[in-house]
Parts: structure tokens; sequence; C-alpha cells
């Protein structure tokens, strides 16, 4: 059994100060972010300072019209996994695997986008979500279920968000350079970089150019069973 680390907790930290960076701007998630980004500004691979010092310099309306130039309206920087596939039949498999793997973990997307599972930030959340669940396990002595959990992570970044997530944060990083988002941009690339070095994975790269769409409102992601039972853990078989 893999010991349990301090940085099995500050990865999964990682992941969820992502996602939260990526949801809809308020003054309490502005908040959250910087705090948990100067909890873990320690880190000397991953720059999070960098990010803490970016959304502590503006306010929520700023995060919100940056946020709206950036992923709304018609957008050049679609926040969709789906949108990176040139081919619609298998955007809706690249759709409908993603949904799979949240159902697989007992996990559902709700909310005004609920159709949409391949968010950015929703994919972040369910991997922060994963690494939660299996710093539990091994916190509880469960080898296999922190190992069935660790196969599932493996498995979504190889599939999913380790192929297109680091050109989106890198595209991000170049739309604005000077802003919030950008240093998003910065440290989401490093973070998600570090987690496919970490485990030895290589995924293929995603198109590289998407073409522009309108973009909604990021989704929700919850445990259907609550926090305290996440429902079975499925090995993924077949996928592709």
């Amino acid at each position: 059994m893999t010991a349990l680390t301090a940085g099995e907790l500050r990865a999964g930290a990682l992941l969820r100060l992502l996602a939260l960076a990526l949801a809809p701007p308020t003054e309490e998630t502005r908040t959250a972010v910087v705090d948990l980004a100067e909890a873990l500004s320690d880190d000397a691979e991953i720059d999070a300072h960098v990010l803490a010092a970016a959304f502590g310099s503006v306010t929520a309306e700023t995060l919100a019209a940056d946020q709206h130039r950036l992923f709304g309206g018609t957008v050049a920087l679609p926040p969709y996994e789906s949108s990176y596939e040139l081919d619609p039949f298998r955007q809706a498999r690249v759709m409908a695997d993603v949904a799979g793997f949240y159902r697989a973990f007992g996990a559902d997307v709700h909310g005004p986008a609920a159709e949409r599972p391949d968010h950015a930030g929703t994919e972040l959340e369910f991997l922060g979500l994963l690494a939660e669940r299996r710093v539990a396990a091994l916190d509880e002595g469960d080898a296999e279920t922190a190992d069935l959990v660790r196969e599932i992570e493996d498995a979504f970044l190889t599939d999913h968000a380790g192929r297109w997530l680091p050109g989106l944060f890198r595209r991000l990083a170049l739309a604005d350079p000077d802003g919030p988002y950008g240093a998003l941009g910065l440290v989401g690339e490093q973070v998600v970089a570090a987690e496919l070095v970490a485990r030895g994975l290589d995924p293929t790269a995603a198109h590289a150019d998407p073409a522009p769409l309108t973009a909604v409102e990021v989704d929700e992601l919850t445990c259907a069973a609550g926090d305290e039972a996440v429902g079975p853990l499925v090995p993924r078989n077949g996928r592709g």
C-alpha cells in the first residue's frame, strides 16, 4: 500500500483550487481561492502565490467581467473538452465517456449546464473528489479501494483531463497575460503537468485549435450518495 503523504493531500487541494478558480466568481469564491492558494504557496514547483496575488488584487466583479470576456458568449477559449474534437461523433462520445466516469464513481453533475459534463471546472472537481476519496482510503488502511481510485484517476487523466487541460491553461495564460486568469493559466498548466509526471502518464494531446462556441455556466459536481458514501467504484474497461 502506498503510504499517505503530505504530497497526496497537496495534489488534491491543488486540483480543488483550480476548480474553484474556474467557478462563477463571487466574493466568497474569490476569497476562498486566495486563502487556499496562499496555503499552498510553499510548494516550490507550483506558483500558487502568483494566483493568490492575482485574485487578491481584484474584485469579484472584475473577475466576472474577465471570465465573460474569456469564456462567455462567443469565445475563442471554450472551456469544454469536446470542443477540442473536430469530429461531431467524437464530441458526443467524449461527453458520454466523461459522464460514465462520474456515474461509475457515484457522482452527478447538476446546474444550468448539466448536459455538459466536460467543463474544465467539473473535470477538475471530479479529480479533486477522487483524490479526497483515495486519501481517505489510505488513511483508513484500505489499500484495495485506494488502488482502485488511483486507477480511475490515471484513466481519467489519460483519456480526458490530461489530454486537453494543459493546452487550455496554456492558451489562457497567453490570452490574459497580465490578468488573474492568466495567472490561473500559469498555475493550472503547472498543476496538471506535475500530476502527469508524478504518475508517469503521457496522454495524446487534444486538437490544438478548437472552434469558437457559445459558452454556458460552470457545472456543479456532487456525489450522488453524499460525502460519506460515494457509491461503487467500478474499473473502466474498453475505453476509447
